[in-house]
């Protein structure tokens, strides 16, 4: 064999050795792009907003959607607990919705529009209730407890919406039971 033909093959073997590396490095970097963009995306419904926490919510595969889903399905069932939704808590839920609700998502919109007319199915709020469980009982105790932090603040902002000047501030007991059923949910071992 001549030496051109050896230092050909040589090279072919280092050009695949190569390419095979820029091909890895290339999945490396846009696993880092596509991670980076789903922080981003996902960030801009929470706060806190800790890279590990949102890197521990990726892994569970909850993402931009799944959060509004999370955090808008308990806010119905406050506002139904006394059996109607007055103007003051379908503003609030409005209002908290649309921080969630990205590009005018027509679907989401008008799903939160049906929730506000027609009191949901009781199958949503077990539903939500035992995706939450599960949540807890797979590990993602940081990024629930982050969750559940702003969840519960949004709902009770929906409680209090309906307050009269006489309640003195206090919440109804209708509401304040869904109130401890999310903080239980969101607590559970």
């Amino acid at each position: 064999m001549s030496e051109n033909a050896l230092e050909s093959r040589l090279r072919a073997v280092e050009d695949e050795f190569f390419y095979q590396v820029d091909l890895k490095l290339g999945e490396q970097l846009r696993q880092k792009v596509e991670r980076e963009q789903k922080r981003e995306r996902l960030s801009q419904h929470l706060t806190p907003r800790s890279d590990a926490t949102l890197d521990e919510l990726i892994e569970r595969g909850i993402d931009e959607h799944t959060i509004a889903t999370l955090l808008l399905v308990p806010l119905a069932f406050v506002a139904w607990a006394d059996g109607k939704v007055t103007d003051a808590e379908s503003d609030v839920i409005h209002a908290v919705a649309m921080q969630h609700i990205k590009d005018n998502d027509a679907a989401s919109i008008e799903l939160i529009e049906s929730w506000l007319k027609n009191r949901p199915d009781e199958k949503l709020w077990a539903a939500w209730l035992n995706y939450v469980v599960a949540l807890r009982e797979r590990g993602l105790g940081t990024a629930t407890a982050m969750l559940g932090q702003q969840l519960l603040a949004d709902a009770k902002k929906v409680a209090e919406a309906s307050n009269g000047f006489l309640s003195f501030g206090r919440i109804a007991a209708e509401k304040q039971c869904v109130l401890d059923d999310i903080r239980d949910a969101l607590d559970r071992p």
